[in-house]
């Protein structure tokens, strides 16, 4: 779609919720899902923990109520906004990976201090195995506790589609996400677009649908619009 000097190219931005704005170009938020929270499943809440892990600011938020009266040591988080928000409710992360996915945080974790020990692990019911895996295969006693479940916001995705022809540049924060927009919009429908994916997950599941994107050098929405304002020219 070609613009002239000065008409804004448009971005959709697909993820949950959306983090800042930009003078430079105009926003379209479409998020592809929608959070769904679950009921608690209290008795891993009676049990002490030798680490509570956190990976997402979705888990932060809803799992918050009940870290108060929960027994643990120590604190981990999967990435820099999801530390930002405990750290923003008054708690200290002890670990954070340098690479925010949890294949960067099983290479950073330090698993020979934490044999035999037990991890309570509250995420999305469709969150990847990896992590727990990881954790057990090396003796650790891990909880994981589904306390939401994404959905598909078909509402985002009829306005996606009304509005893709003026669509200069999408971008998608999670392999679930691409994979919602993939169930309703053909994947070559992205061809003419510039595609930007946020994090090595999120780009690898854009490979399979034999969609080409770019990523920014940080998982986050901040450094995507840096990488939008340096590679576009907007």
């Amino acid at each position: 779609m070609k613009h002239s000097k000065e008409e804004k190219k448009t971005v959709l931005v697909t993820q949950t919720k959306l983090n800042g704005t930009s003078d430079r170009f105009n926003i379209l938020h479409a998020p592809l899902i929608s959070i769904h929270p679950l009921d608690i499943e209290e008795e891993f809440l009676k049990h002490d923990y030798d680490w509570l892990i956190l990976t997402s600011k979705n888990a932060v938020k809803l799992f918050l109520p009940y870290m108060t009266d929960l027994k643990f040591t120590r604190l981990a988080s999967i990435g820099e906004k999801t530390t930002e928000a405990l750290v923003k409710n008054g708690y200290t992360v002890d670990f954070e990976p340098s690479v925010y996915t949890q294949e960067g945080f099983i290479d950073d974790f330090p698993i020979h201090e934490v044999k035999s020990e037990r991890v309570l692990y509250p995420t999305s019911k469709a969150a990847r195995p990896h992590l727990k895996d990881h954790l057990t295969a090396h003796g650790v006693m891990v909880d994981q506790l589904s306390i939401y479940e994404p959905r598909d916001n078909i509402q985002s995705m009829e306005k996606i589609r009304e509005g893709l022809d003026e669509i200069d540049i999408v971008t998608f924060s999670s392999p679930s996400g691409v994979k919602v927009f993939m169930k309703y919009i053909e994947p070559e429908k992205l061809h003419d677009k510039n595609v930007i994916s946020i994090g090595a997950v999120t780009k690898n599941q854009l490979d399979q649908f034999n969609v080409p994107s770019i990523s920014p050098e940080k998982a986050t929405l901040e450094s995507m619009y840096e990488l939008i304002n340096e590679k576009f020219e907007v």
